[in-house]
């Protein structure tokens, strides 16, 4: 009787995990695909935007106190509480004056002139990109559809590894769809704990912030409106506000001050300087950084270690350190951090965009796997012609060309078009909804794959060709003049291009060559 019951829990549980494989796996593999580019957004914003492609120099051989009275002398711009954003922040190579109640503006660290500052009317691509990561063009329903899935997704991640131990997967079959099942469970298997991690990040970020202003309302009995007002106190630690002499001082350089910042606190990454009383003697200096050797911990939204110099005398006013803070501090930063990888440098995000991209492909392979069980029941008496089989191409691969429209708009769309942010997301809807239709019109998938396939690798590396034609820099001038991050976003184009067209001419045309195709891989694998 035991045996049975087991028998019977393990049907279940499979078909469990087949019924919300399916459920979730299209918005899914489209947060995957999107948070690829989300994971390389620091290089794509420097790429898209003419007025970043300068020469990158270091924080200390810059003259910031000029651009400072610069600002001040705007009539229209706070003169307290100004935040500066060093060069190497995000990967933007300008120095970018803030305030949160006045527009930025952004000045180039090698001349000190200011810069067309492109706003998110004229530029918006990664952004946008990141945007499409999380379901925000659907407003407060995507971002929640978005967030279950990766509630959805993390139970087919737990029924996935009980499956695994439950039948032991010897992965030895020969035919499409035992590949189809290898490739799915191996990926999975090996890569499940950071993808697990990152989906448990995404969730709380979608879903609980979300819901966290009906629930804080509720734990407060409505005294407070949102999160802040419950934990704020511990996660965002105020001090209080340094009471102006409003006697008249010399300030010392900033770059002299972040010098003596880097002899404080030799470990940190210095990213953004805060401003308090300037050009009073009570002026205060906020060096804020990152410690690259406690990831996890600092760096990103409520743990930011920093010095705190007297901007008149450079006399250190406070050390802040990594550890100075509380647990709970650490739990919200370390949570953030696994999505948002603050101070993380260009190599370790590829290798993450490589895993992430591994298991949308896994992701991928998982719905052929059920199409393929589909299709099986017809044994070639009919052309297999399913819905789920044809949305699943447009969403999955679709995208590929529509989201290759977008690089190749940025470029060659005038700068000042009106509604230019418009226009380029418009053809990328109508390229996306393109391929749904074509879909459904070709009988054959496999040749619309190809296509989707070949015309998104065309379409990459002429998006890489305009960005070196329009923007008038060649990869050698980049390399030559301290813009290898730029040049890096052109050789990742190109390569991407380049791998999907040998797809579009590797893989099989029909099904009848596809069953030949895959198990002649996976004995080639073997050898």
């Amino acid at each position: 009787m035991s045996t049975v019951k087991s028998q019977l829990f393990k049907q279940r549980l499979f078909r469990i995990h087949i019924a919300a494989g399916i459920t979730f796996s299209l918005v899914m593999y489209l947060a995957i695909f999107f948070g690829v580019f989300a994971i390389l957004l620091p290089y794509i914003q420097t790429w898209e935007k003419p007025s970043r492609h300068i020469t990158s120099v270091p924080i200390t051989n810059i003259d910031y106190n000029t651009m400072i009275e610069e600002v001040l002398n705007e009539p229209d711009f706070p003169k307290d509480g100004l935040m500066i954003n060093l060069p190497g922040r995000l990967g933007d190579p300008a120095v970018v004056v803030t305030h949160r109640f006045a527009k930025p503006i952004a000045f180039n660290p090698n001349t000190n002139e200011r810069l067309n500052n492109e706003d998110k009317r004229v530029s918006h691509l990664a952004a946008f990109l990141n945007e499409l990561h999380y379901g925000a063009p659907l407003s407060l329903i995507g971002r929640l559809s978005f967030g279950f899935v990766a509630v959805g997704t993390m139970v087919l991640i737990i029924t996935g590894l009980i499956l695994i131990m439950l039948f032991k997967f010897k992965n030895q079959g020969k035919n499409q769809q035992a590949i189809f099942s290898k490739i799915h469970v191996k990926v999975f298997t090996w890569l499940f704990l950071p993808f697990f991690l990152i989906t448990l990040s995404g969730a709380v970020m979608n879903v609980g912030l979300i819901s966290s202003g009906p629930m804080s309302k509720i734990l407060t009995k409505g005294k407070a409106q949102a999160i802040d007002g419950v934990v704020g106190k511990v996660l965002f630690q105020q001090s209080d506000p340094i009471a102006k002499k409003n006697e008249a001082a010399q300030m010392k350089p900033l770059s002299t001050l972040i010098q003596k910042a880097q002899e404080v606190n030799p470990d940190l990454i210095f990213k953004q300087i805060k401003l308090s009383n300037w050009n009073d003697t009570t002026a205060q200096v906020e060096i804020i950084g990152y410690n690259p050797y406690k990831p996890f911990l600092n760096g990103g939204i409520f743990n930011q270690p920093r010095v705190v110099l007297n901007a008149h005398t450079a006399e250190v006013i406070n050390n802040q350190t990594v550890m100075d803070k509380v647990w709970p501090v650490f739990v919200a930063e370390g949570l953030f951090f696994l999505h948002f990888l603050f101070g993380i440098d260009i190599f370790s995000r590829i290798i993450i965009a490589l895993m992430m991209a591994l298991c949308g492909i896994a992701l991928g392979f998982g719905v052929m796997l059920w199409l393929e069980k589909k299709a099986k029941k017809y044994a070639d008496k009919i052309t297999f012609y399913h819905w789920m089989g044809k949305l699943s191409l447009a969403t999955m691969l679709g995208v590929i060309p529509a989201t290759a429209i977008l690089f190749v708009l940025q470029w060659t769309l005038p700068f000042d078009l009106q509604d230019r942010v418009v226009w380029q997301q418009g053809i990328f809807y109508n390229v996306w909804l393109f391929t749904l239709f074509w879909s459904f019109y070709r009988l054959n998938s496999y040749q619309a794959a190809k296509e989707f396939f070949l015309s998104g690798g065309i379409l990459f590396i002429i998006a890489a060709l305009c960005h070196i034609y329009f923007s008038g820099f060649n990869p050698m001038e980049l390399l030559t003049n301290n813009m290898g991050h730029i040049f890096a976003v052109d050789f990742t184009l190109c390569l991407t291009g380049i791998i999907l067209i040998w797809l579009a001419l590797k893989l099989p045309t029909n099904r009848k060559e596809a069953k030949v195709f895959w198990p002649l891989q996976a004995k080639k694998e073997k050898k």
